[in-house]
């Protein structure tokens, strides 16, 4: 049994996925889960949208507590509706192709192009949600976020001791969306092509732990992508799932080889809770309110019905086996995964 908080309430380090839009299903999440008094938030690790968040998040709990963190939660969401209303017309109707102007452009067109103001949009909405004082204090909710290096294309994770707005943004930053993010001299583009989110800050200080995961991508799409946009979501996708996997196969083999590792994953999935609608790659790219209070009121529930399974197992047993829904999957034929 993992050590609780000094309360004696269990907890739980957050691995945040990124998916655009379905981010705010995450939001949902979280909202609920701060609900929750006999649940303590401990390390928080999150990639792309799941770096929004945990900035949040970690902002709003060092800051003010619980209900800081649901209003700080509430207004980035609220934010990033109101400056990326301008594009919305755009990206609409969804499922139409066709219609969808600046979104079937994009992989044709080029950020430095298109976006000469980069994430200026986003670094203001950052501006008034994030307290990078508090993120960067050793508090009990250190937050880790990570991005890919654009010159090695090696993963990099910022912590507390090197925690920017920057590192936010870069985090987040689609390159086919944003120019590069500069960082000490070097290019960074989104996390999510090298670990979504990663996982091992959440156990290098403590292999006795349980690690929540929000799963916003789909590790399985049952159609044959055939429009751009599509197709290079998917390749994105399949990006995000190969750095999930190697996190997942370093945790399992932690957990086969090393007595005192006992490293505990539970997983709540967006593909597996939300409607077709919601699940849907266009989703991710359209911003507007309506959007994300669906979204967050499915993760809220998503939540309350997880948790109401899974309660007792917290801090005693993991919900997922790695294994069946991870590893053996993605095995080659004749090959152990």
């Amino acid at each position: 049994m993992s050590p609780s908080s000094p309360s004696g309430r269990t907890v739980l380090n957050l691995a945040l996925q990124g998916g655009g839009a379905h981010g705010a299903f995450t939001w949902g999440v979280l909202d609920a889960l701060l609900d929750r008094p006999d649940i303590e938030i401990g390390r928080v690790s999150g990639t792309s949208a799941g770096a929004l968040n945990g900035a949040a998040l970690v902002t709003g709990l060092v800051n003010g507590g619980r209900q800081a963190a649901k209003d700080n939660l509430e207004r980035l969401w609220r934010k990033v509706a109101e400056v990326g209303a301008p594009m919305t017309f755009l990206m609409l109707p969804l499922r139409k192709p066709g219609l969808g102007i600046w979104d079937d452009a994009l992989p044709l067109l080029s950020p430095y192009q298109t976006n000469p103001v980069a994430l200026a949009p986003l670094r203001h909405v950052l501006g008034t949600v994030v307290d990078l004082e508090a993120l960067r204090t050793r508090s009990d909710h250190p937050l880790f976020v990570n991005a890919v290096n654009v010159h090695s294309g090696l993963s990099r994770v910022f912590g507390p001791q090197d925690m920017s707005m920057d590192a936010i943004l870069a985090s987040a930053c689609a390159p086919l969306m944003f120019q590069a993010v500069q960082i000490d001299g070097e290019s960074y583009w989104d996390g999510s092509y090298a670990g979504n989110p990663m996982l091992w800050p959440l156990y290098r200080e403590a292999l006795d732990t349980d690690i929540f995961m929000v799963e916003l991508t789909p590790l399985h799409r049952a159609e044959t992508p055939t429009t751009a946009k599509n197709i290079l979501n998917r390749i994105n996708e399949v990006a995000s799932i190969n750095g999930l996997l190697a996190e997942l196969r370093a945790l399992d083999t932690l957990n086969r080889t090393v007595a005192e590792a006992d490293i505990r994953l539970h997983v709540l999935s967006l593909p597996d809770a939300g409607s077709a609608l919601e699940v849907e790659p266009s989703t991710k790219r359209a911003v507007g309110p309506a959007l994300f209070e669906s979204l967050r009121r499915t993760g809220r529930a998503a939540f309350e019905i997880w948790l109401e399974e899974h309660h007792g197992q917290l801090g005693r047993r993991a919900t997922v086996d790695i294994e069946r829904r991870y590893l053996a999957p993605y095995a080659q034929p004749g090959v152990a995964a």
